[in-house]
């Protein structure tokens, strides 16, 4: 029965003894801040962050896993508008929409969709 780990121990079940670098981060924050907690912090339910510390979220792990990385472990990325910013924010960016009253908005709009080697987004440019 499982129910009784700690998340950290639940993460070394799941990865076979070596969960990467970014879920130890993210189970060792979720046993001392708690699940709910992080899941906040970082955007995300907390089943969610349950499924991937335990090696069975069916989602794109490479977002949670930018997010630990931004938000827990505080990797920066060169934002070609913004200059060095979290992982995270760089995803949270990426999902604004475009704001033409906004300079700033519209040039990360742009910049996000021109072949920012960090956008996730598909499909080129369409601004």
């Amino acid at each position: 029965m499982t129910s009784n780990l700690t998340m950290m121990e639940k993460a070394n079940l799941a990865w076979n003894g070596a969960p990467p670098d970014w879920v130890s981060e993210l189970a060792q924050m979720a046993n001392s801040k708690g699940l709910n907690s992080v899941a906040q912090r970082l955007g995300y339910s907390a089943a969610v962050l349950s499924q991937t510390i335990g090696n069975k979220y069916p989602g794109d792990l490479s977002k949670v896993e930018d997010k630990v990385r931004g938000a827990l472990m505080g990797e920066k990325v060169a934002c070609p508008v913004l200059g060095a910013i979290g992982r995270d924010k760089c995803l949270d960016v990426q999902a604004l929409p475009r704001a033409v009253t906004n300079s700033i908005r519209t040039r990360l709009y742009r910049a996000c969709r021109s072949g920012c080697p960090h956008s996730r987004l598909k499909g080129g440019n369409d601004a």
